[in-house]
């Protein structure tokens, strides 16, 4: 149970059923790993979006914003996969779960692509999205870097 959990100093979980025609299994999920998956998701398709908006202004920019994301994805992926493999799920359900938020990217590059064809006056996706992606990784880099690195005591 949940107060048990937090008894023990554990985050509460949530419960659910998965039920297929052959078997029924029950699966419990730790809410780190539910925070982590929206929270990857939506990255991903942010990351999907900047990629359409850099190939809606050229085809060098969408080719170099492809392998920024593909190199900065790297160490993510591999992080939120320690994540969920600390928070109780199988090696198997991580990978699975990790294809599953990969998904989002694909779907945020087409999203991008249909919002690049409606021109409104000579607006394009990229007017937009490039600035506010830049603007998200300053933010992350100001808020989290640079915090870190001025709490950290000199040796």
């Amino acid at each position: 149970t949940s107060s048990t959990a937090e008894a023990k100093g554990r985050a509460p979980t949530v419960m659910s059923v998965d039920v297929l025609p052959h078997k029924a299994t029950i699966t419990t999920i730790h809410h780190a790993n539910i925070l982590n998956i929206i929270a990857d998701s939506a990255h991903n398709f942010t990351d999907g979006l900047a990629i359409a908006a850099s190939f809606s202004q050229s085809y060098k920019l969408g080719v170099s914003t492809t392998v920024a994301v593909f190199f900065h994805e790297i160490p993510h992926e591999i992080g939120d996969y320690g994540i969920l493999i600390r928070n109780g799920l199988t090696h198997s359900q991580a990978i699975k779960v990790q294809i599953l938020t990969a998904i989002a990217s694909i779907i945020g590059c087409i999203c991008g692509i249909v919002l690049d064809s409606f021109h409104l006056d000579d607006i394009s996706i990229s007017t937009w999205v490039l600035p506010i992606t830049a603007g998200g990784f300053i933010y992350i880099s100001l808020v989290d870097v640079v915090a870190d690195l001025i709490k950290t005591e000199p040796s």
